[in-house]
């Protein structure tokens, strides 16, 4: 009997959320509406553009700047890239006669 009721209960669960996502779409599609019929309203009246310029020069002639540099101008940071050489190391691939000898040494 109790298997039943679960069963139920999510059942009216999914139908209720499936109507509640109904009407949220059906509320945005009509708020939608609204906002393009709101739009169409002012369409005869456009907003101004702004435009600016390309390129903006600005003179410092004849004017005269105070104080002192805080950083050098002319420093740059040159990376170098790495180099990569192969080790003077060369891997051992076993120790055997060195694990024979101290085999020997320990008895």
């Amino acid at each position: 009997m109790f298997a039943y009721r679960a069963a139920f209960v999510a059942m009216l669960f999914v139908a209720l959320s499936g109507l509640a996502f109904a009407a949220g779409i059906a509320w945005s599609t009509s708020a939608s509406a609204a906002e393009s019929k709101a739009d169409a309203d002012t369409a005869g009246t456009k907003a101004p553009r702004v435009v600016y310029p390309k390129r903006t020069d600005l003179d410092f002639e004849g004017t005269q700047i105070e104080g002192e540099v805080r950083n050098p101008g002319e420093f740059y940071f040159q990376r170098r890239t790495e180099e990569k050489f192969d080790s003077l190391v060369k891997r051992r691939k076993n120790f055997h006669r060195e694990m024979l000898r101290d085999a020997v040494l320990s008895k």
